[in-house]
């Protein structure tokens, strides 16, 4: 269980730097023996401390932001995705897992080769509202990849600056995170033993990766994250598939 401390502590300074943190979490729990639905839940709920510490390190960044259109994408999209996890068998789910990486983890890398620019005023455009919603129901779901998700489409949208951005980042993974916990609290699906553990880690890890957040190369932590990622999906293709 102690190895679920750390992997969770690592998880949550990637989600507060670049996103993926569930990379991490989501195969030790599986490695435990528990359901990937119920391994998605958990790591879920557990990831909400840590997004909240990050984002409370980096808020000040998204003071003049359209908080009020972000909270309605993020609760909204959020219990959504949750919903519709509930409604999966955990052995049909497992194939959806490695697909589910893979293509978050291309868009990604997709995002990060693009020659345009990525930066613009900080708004909510009338064609950000899908987009934004639909990266809130994917971290409902799945979550796995949320933040570099999530960072990809604010880059696509040039929605504020790079560090704004990572604030929109976390403020929408927070609330999509906070609406699954009543959603997988009500559904059983939570591991409470380990979901404390991994709260712990991500609470300490969100800390830690803001303050490393305004120094750290976030390009190069990124594709090492779709690198990560690509790997990761490889392994439980063979996994699931094989």
């Amino acid at each position: 269980m102690i190895e679920l401390l750390g992997w969770s502590l690592l998880a949550g300074i990637v989600n507060a730097l670049a996103g993926g943190g569930l990379f991490f979490t989501l195969p030790a729990l599986l490695a435990l023996g528990i359901p990937s639905t119920s391994a998605v839940a958990t790591a879920s709920v557990a990831s909400w401390p840590g997004y909240l510490s990050a984002f409370w390190g980096i808020r000040k960044h998204l003071r003049a932001g359209p908080l009020l259109g972000l909270t309605v994408i993020g609760l909204l999209g959020g219990g959504l995705g949750a919903l519709a996890l509930v409604q999966f068998d955990a052995s049909n789910f497992n194939y959806l897992v490695p697909w589910l990486l893979l293509a978050v983890s291309l868009l990604y890398g997709r995002q990060l080769l693009s020659k345009a620019g990525s930066e613009g005023p900080l708004v909510l455009e009338r064609r950000g509202w899908p987009l934004l919603l639909g990266g809130s129901f994917y971290g409902g779901f799945f979550g796995g990849g949320l933040g570099v998700l999530l960072m990809a489409l604010t880059g696509q949208l040039r929605m504020g600056s790079n560090l704004q951005q990572h604030a929109i980042k976390l403020y929408l993974s927070m609330l999509a995170s906070g609406a699954t916990i009543v959603v997988y609290s009500l559904s059983g699906l939570v591991y409470w033993q380990g979901g404390v553990l991994l709260a712990v880690g991500y609470l300490v890890g969100g800390k830690l990766g803001a303050r490393l957040l305004t120094w750290i190369k976030p390009k190069l932590l990124a594709w090492g994250i779709v690198a990560f990622g690509i790997g990761l999906s490889g392994y439980y293709f063979v996994r699931f598939y094989g």
